[in-house]
């Protein structure tokens, strides 16, 4: 199964106004996240192992080069040589890549977990009254902003009506 890693970060949104939808959609989304991280992971484990086995396979090619044209074959020369080969190199970017997916549907799943957490929190806020415009509250700063605005605006009209 192949996750489209943008198309989870687009998921990852949480609509305030429809917090039960949210709800209600998040425990699918994080089992398919945590479904494509095994698959990922199994790929991932895979090329590890495709990777060692062509990397025996060559240690034997060069050794057998290797002796027929060296007296004597040290294990880094038939290391370099492995490390240098094309199949190796193929192996290694499979790898890498299966490990990079791994990894970031890793920090995907980490991500709808905490989104998880935020839905709580935002369900609690919501329980508060949090959104409610009567329960938002000034502070000093605002408070003070407010009172000389107004102030300013009935200087203006008082002098538009000395006018």
């Amino acid at each position: 199964m192949v996750m489209d890693l943008n198309k989870l970060k687009v998921l990852l949104a949480i609509d305030k106004a429809s917090l039960d939808e949210e709800i209600s959609k998040q425990p699918t989304l994080f089992y398919e996240v945590a479904e494509a991280l095994v698959t990922a992971m199994a790929e991932r484990d895979a090329c590890k192992e495709e990777l060692a086995t062509i990397d025996a396979e060559l240690d034997g090619q060069v050794r057998a080069a290797l002796g027929r044209t060296e007296e004597k074959v040290t294990e880094a020369m038939v290391r370099n040589s492995v490390q240098v080969h094309k199949k190796h190199e193929a192996a290694t970017d499979t790898y890498m890549a299966s490990k990079t997916n791994a990894d970031l549907l890793g920090a995907m799943k980490e991500a709808f977990a905490q989104r998880s957490y935020m839905l709580r929190d935002l369900c609690s806020l919501y329980v508060s009254s949090y959104y409610e415009q009567s329960s938002v509250q000034g502070t000093n700063s605002t408070d003070k902003a407010q009172y000389d605005a107004r102030r300013k605006q009935l200087a203006t009209a008082r002098r538009e009506r000395v006018k």
